[in-house]
């Protein structure tokens, strides 16, 4: 019984201990595999987190590649289209075309295109340009404001310097309409004569006396032309500013009608009655009238037009007209005439004068810009717009130019393209072919004649300072150009050369006020009276 009791016991603690070790079996292979459980999530973890910096740092490569093809490209188009824009810009901005004979230079084109002004000042950067001469403008005026309220109690605003300047303006209107007139009366002899020659024989005396007979008459009539309007001018005894007018009305007709002729006359010399080449024709008188007041000194049949009138455009470019000659008044007013007065009336030593030249650049150097801007982009733009003139390239960027070359050939392209299609080219090509220097001598003597014959009849006295400078010393900048090149001396040497004119004529021009006059009334007229002034206060 005891015996089956200890088996039975030992049975059980047989049971209990197996059991005890598959308990513990079981939590050790439950702890087992939770360790693996762990291991494998932290593997997991560790390799989700490999695969997510793998392909953060593989789409962090494509997308870096990505946008270094795409700047590439459009660093490409980028540079293709600003070397489109920029030859189109250049096609655009271009004044001349090649010519397709041989040994010819370039002939005038007229392409669409605005002044360069106009698309300047499209950019508030540059418009912040015509912003200061407008506050220098509206500061001019307070002070002239306060000083008429000082010194005289009235307020006149320049007024009294214009009504000077532009004295007798009726009668500069009525000569320049009788002007107006007499070149308008060119169209019916140059028709007379080229419908005539064709019915001549080729090369024959008679055709031959036919032309030279009408050369001399076209001639003598451009003489007497520039005679007696500038003695009617000289008669009515015009203010300097009407005087201006008509000068530079004489010059413009005068260029317009030698234009017209040089420009179609060639048709009916070249003809040939026996060749296939058909009958030239003339222009019709519409196309003559329109060239007479188009803003451009080159003859052609047709011009590029414009589809209307912008009548808004033509507004604010005559009232920029007005406003510049109310600045111009204003700007003789203060630093013109309180400091040249004097001369005449008193000693003056000669370090006064290098001093009033050096003072003088400013007062000149803004009289130069605003007068080209007035001519130059205000006046002829209301022109070409009411005209329907396409092509407002009157001037190009002289401003930006690095020598004198560069600046007489884009600083007035209207007088420019004259002067090198009828001059120059035929100097070089008919004349002296192949000179070039020679052409430029012709060019340079004959503008620096026609800008002293301008300012001598403006002034009432003759002071060839111009034609020193400018056909002496500016003839002499363009082939020092060639070593020179400078923005800056450019710059310098013209406002100081702009200081020396702007002195030398203002002393001459008070000097004829407050100086006596040469016994020889020839002699006066030719000999500055500013170089003999001083040695009446000699003692």
């Amino acid at each position: 019984m005891e015996s089956r009791m200890e088996t039975m016991n030992n049975v059980k603690t047989s049971e209990e201990m197996n059991t005890g070790i598959a308990n513990g079996f079981h939590e050790k292979v439950a702890n087992e595999y939770a360790s693996a459980d762990d291991l494998l999530e932290t593997i997991t973890d560790e390799l989700r987190k490999s695969m997510q910096e793998m392909k953060e740092n593989v789409l962090e490569q494509v997308n870096d590649r990505l946008n270094d093809m795409i700047a590439e490209i459009l660093l490409e188009f980028k540079t293709s289209l600003t070397k489109r824009d920029l030859s189109s810009s250049m096609d655009i901005y271009r004044d001349k075309r090649q010519s397709g004979k041989k040994d010819k230079l370039p002939d005038k084109e007229f392409l669409p295109r605005n002044s360069i002004f106009t698309n300047l000042f499209k950019i508030k950067h540059i418009r912040t340009v015509y912003n200061v001469f407008m506050v220098i403008l509206i500061l001019l005026c307070l002070n002239t404001i306060w000083s008429d309220i000082i010194e005289s109690g009235t307020l006149m605003l320049g007024t009294e310097t214009i009504r000077k300047a532009f004295a007798k303006f009726p009668a500069c209107l009525c000569i320049w309409s009788l002007m107006q007139i007499s070149t308008l009366g060119v169209y019916v002899p140059f028709n007379l004569w080229s419908n005539q020659r064709l019915q001549f024989s080729p090369k024959s005396l008679v055709q031959k006396l036919w032309d030279y007979g009408w050369l001399t008459t076209f001639i003598l009539y451009q003489v007497l032309f520039l005679f007696f309007s500038t003695r009617a001018m000289l008669n009515e005894n015009l203010g300097i500013a009407s005087s201006l007018i008509i000068l530079l009305e004489q010059m413009r007709l005068t260029m317009k009608s030698y234009a017209f002729i040089r420009s179609v006359a060639p048709r009916f010399i070249s003809y040939k009655p026996h060749s296939d080449v058909s009958q030239p024709s003339g222009p019709g008188f519409s196309q003559y009238l329109y060239f007479l007041f188009a803003p451009t000194l080159v003859y052609r049949d047709k011009y590029p037009r414009t589809d209307k009138i912008r009548w808004m455009m033509v507004m604010k470019n005559l009232v920029e007209v007005v406003l510049i000659i109310f600045f111009l008044a204003l700007i003789m007013e203060r630093f013109v005439i309180p400091v040249f007065n004097i001369f005449g009336t008193q000693n003056i030593e000669p370090k006064w004068i290098i001093k009033t030249m050096i003072d003088a650049s400013v007062p000149g150097i803004l009289f130069f810009i605003s007068g080209n801007y007035l001519l130059l982009h205000a006046w002829l733009n209301a022109w070409a717009e009411m005209l329907r003139f396409a092509d407002r390239l009157f001037y190009e960027d002289w401003w930006n130019s690095t020598c004198y070359r560069t600046y007489y050939r884009t600083w007035n392209i209207v007088v420019h393209d004259w002067l090198h299609t009828y001059i120059y080219k035929d100097m070089y090509e008919i004349v002296l072919p192949q000179s070039k220097t020679v052409a430029t001598i012709a060019v340079f003597l004959v503008s620096a004649i026609f800008h002293e014959y301008v300012l001598a009849f403006a002034f009432r006295f003759f002071c060839p300072i111009m034609l020193v400078l400018f056909g002496g010393l500016g003839l002499s900048l363009v082939y020092l150009g060639k070593i020179a090149t400078s923005n800056i001396f450019m710059w310098f040497t013209f406002c100081l050369g702009n200081g020396v004119m702007f002195t030398l004529y203002t002393m001459e021009y008070y000097s004829r006020i407050n100086c006596s006059p040469y016994p020889d009334y020839y002699l006066d007229l030719v000999i500055p009276r500013s170089w003999t002034c001083q040695t009446q206060f000699l003692v």
